[in-house]
């Protein structure tokens, strides 16, 4: 396909959108939800998100196709540094279950306590409390958010690991596989600067791990399960609408 196609300057476009366009506007809607939270203010930022990002999704797929995006097979000398030695892919392989083990054990343990009726201090939600203003409090807020959720799971694997890596990796750039995995990882914090700077950098290593995990897979499918259930553990630290306070 030619640079100058239609699917090319689709692409260019989708790839300014990611860089530019929503990291501002999602630092500015933030900061305005922080500055006036509302249920209603809640519930429309999470609409505004699954509708960007859902549209997005589908720019890449018909800009791209669904293969090139959620399969991925290196060459052999590429990233050599991960395929050539079997000790890294099993050294990055074991961070990535202590990552996520250390993510969802606070969420197992919420799971445990319910099934056998002990009582729950909510210990993880009080250490959540800045970040109030975006997390839901109220059944609806919470159904939304569950569809947000499972909708970043999806869209934000297809666009910062899919996309980005196609884009950056084999067209039109054609850079360093390990260069076009650090590059869609920082693009990746840019969508989280509302967090802060610390917040921001473990976004990166997040993104980073996620695409690790899709380039030892080749399946875009194992990240986008491991997101969405690292998004949806919130929903069972938070302490639910109708418990009284600790």
């Amino acid at each position: 396909m030619p640079y100058t196609s239609a699917a090319a300057l689709t692409q260019d476009l989708l790839l300014l959108f990611l860089l530019v366009v929503t990291p501002l506007w999602d630092y500015s809607a933030t900061r305005r939800l922080k500055q006036s939270p509302s249920s209603e203010g809640k519930i429309r930022h999470y609409k505004t998100l699954c509708a960007w990002l859902w549209t997005a999704t589908v720019v890449a797929l018909l800009a791209v196709g669904f293969r090139p995006l959620f399969t991925i097979s290196p060459a052999p000398d590429e990233a050599s540094w991960l395929f050539e030695h079997a000790w890294v892919r099993y050294l990055v392989g074991g961070v990535f279950v202590i990552f996520m083990a250390l993510i969802l054990l606070p969420a197992a343990v919420a799971i445990w306590k319910n099934v056998t009726k002990k009582p729950r201090r909510y210990s993880s939600a009080d250490a959540m409390k800045s970040l109030s203003y975006f997390l839901p409090a109220t059944w609806t807020e919470r159904r939304w958010y569950a569809f947000l959720c499972v909708t970043a799971g999806i869209c934000e694997e297809t666009l910062f690991r899919g996309f980005l890596l196609h884009y950056l990796q084999v067209f039109p750039f054609s850079l360093n596989l390990t260069l076009a995995l650090l590059i869609s990882a920082l693009i990746f914090g840019l969508q989280h600067l509302y967090l802060g700077a610390g917040g921001a950098a473990s976004i990166v290593v997040s993104g980073l791990l996620f695409g690790l995990l899709f380039l030892l897979t080749g399946n875009l499918l194992v990240p986008v399960v491991f997101h969405s259930a690292m998004d949806l553990r919130m929903l069972l630290l938070l302490r639910p609408p109708a418990a009284e306070a600790a």
